[in-house]
């Protein structure tokens, strides 16, 4: 073509340009793989898996995607406003033609965003009382089933049971597998929790994974979790990474252990200790019941001669056995007192004979009465009046003929 002229326009459809646009974008080796720096913002989780959000930074944002795959793979969940690194290449989607960065993976933009977010919500919670020693509730001395939630592979799970079994090979283990790190492994971990703490025959829930960076960690302080934990009706043993490492979750449980295996010992009692205390508590408790026995069969041997001596019948025969003690003296107060009053009669009727004027008739005197007045003086009579004698045998009727006045000196 000579300078000067023109080439006659490209003709493409919309498709066939998105195309060769986004085939430039693989076949420069430069877009191929980038480590792109700045803001989370717009974080939205497909129902798909997929995971779309916007890096920006003070000047430009750019659309961001990540396949189920990669996404799952996140050691730390991202969040809104997380300053991260995310290692990917640029490409074109092209049924939208739309520019946007394909995340293969994403971290934190130096550890001290995760320790910054971690201690303002540590402050937080700990000033709504989540971590107060006096909310903790005890772990069962003994439990029916231990809720279990954790990863369904790996250690965690497997520690947890041969620790378990080993102490009490009839130890009932329920696990509730869900993910431990990456995106959705928080509301799994919530999810298994409250579907545990429903279920009536699960006494208490240990929630565990095995140690790891702090951003492996990192699942384990978030606020769901956190609050998961502390909510929870039935104890939790929090028992995620090693002894050095401690989360929020272990300062919301209400037992934190130092390992998945250390949880299981704290929870399941050694069955022969068990047997050991039944039978130590069934001693002591036959030996109370039958010293219990003993002293209420004397109380109520007591009891019983307390009622025997008090019964009706035997207070009737008492009060009978009175009575008859009564009438008895009664009887004999009232023979006693007759025979001192016949005496009094008799003693009364000497007397009164004595004093009889009677009783002189029988000594030979007689009594004179004029009428029915006794004549106890001459002085009384006349010549010629007529008088009545008496003595002890009878008396006679008299005329006095002659009067003569004498005086009888005793």
């Amino acid at each position: 073509m000579r300078p000067g002229t023109v080439a006659n326009n490209l003709t493409l459809s919309v498709s066939q340009l998105n195309e060769y646009v986004r085939r430039m974008f693989q076949l420069d080796p430069m877009l191929a793989r980038v480590d792109l720096k700045g803001e989370i913002s717009n974080l939205k989780l497909h129902q798909s898996g997929m995971l779309f959000f916007t890096m920006k930074d003070d000047q430009a944002s750019i659309a961001c995607a990540m396949s189920p795959e990669d996404a799952a793979q996140l050691q730390t969940e991202p969040f809104e406003g997380m300053r991260a690194v995310a290692t990917g290449s640029v490409g074109l989607y092209a049924r939208g033609g739309r520019y946007q960065f394909y995340v293969r993976a994403l971290h934190p933009q130096g550890m001290g965003v995760l320790y910054e977010r971690l201690i303002a919500l540590k402050g937080r919670l700990e000033a709504e009382g989540l971590f107060d020693a006096a909310a903790k509730q005890p772990i069962p001395g003994y439990i029916d089933t231990i809720g279990v939630v954790t990863s369904p592979t790996g250690a965690v799970i497997h520690d947890i049971l041969n620790v378990s079994l080993r102490r009490d090979p009839q130890a009932r283990i329920l696990l509730c597998p869900v993910r431990v790190q990456g995106i959705g492994a928080a509301e799994e971990i919530v999810r298994g929790i409250r579907l545990l703490e429903k279920l009536p025959f699960v006494s208490v829930i240990i929630v565990a994974r095995g140690g790891g960076s702090m951003e492996d960690l990192f699942t384990f302080n978030e606020e769901s979790v956190v609050r998961a934990v502390a909510d929870c009706s039935k104890p939790i043993v929090s028992a995620v990474g090693h002894e050095t490492d401690v989360t929020l979750c272990d300062l919301a449980a209400d037992l934190r252990a130092p390992t998945p295996s250390a949880a299981a010992e704290c929870v399941v009692p050694r069955r022969d200790e068990v047997q050991s205390r039944l039978l130590a508590l069934k001693r002591m408790l036959t030996d109370a019941a039958q010293s219990r026995l003993e002293r209420e069969g004397a109380r109520l041997s007591l009891l019983r001669t307390r009622l025997t001596a008090q019964s009706p019948l035997r207070v009737v025969e008492r009060e009978e056995a009175r009575l008859g003690r009564l009438r008895q003296a009664l009887c004999e107060g009232c023979g006693r007192s007759l025979a001192q009053r016949e005496a009094l009669v008799a003693q009364r009727k000497r007397e009164l004979a004595l004093l009889s004027p009677y009783a002189v008739l029988a000594r030979g005197y007689a009594i004179v009465k004029k009428g029915d007045a006794v004549v106890e003086s001459v002085s009384r009579l006349s010549v010629g009046d007529e008088a009545e004698v008496q003595w002890q045998d009878g008396s006679a009727q008299v005329c006095v003929l002659k009067l003569q006045r004498e005086v009888i000196h005793a």
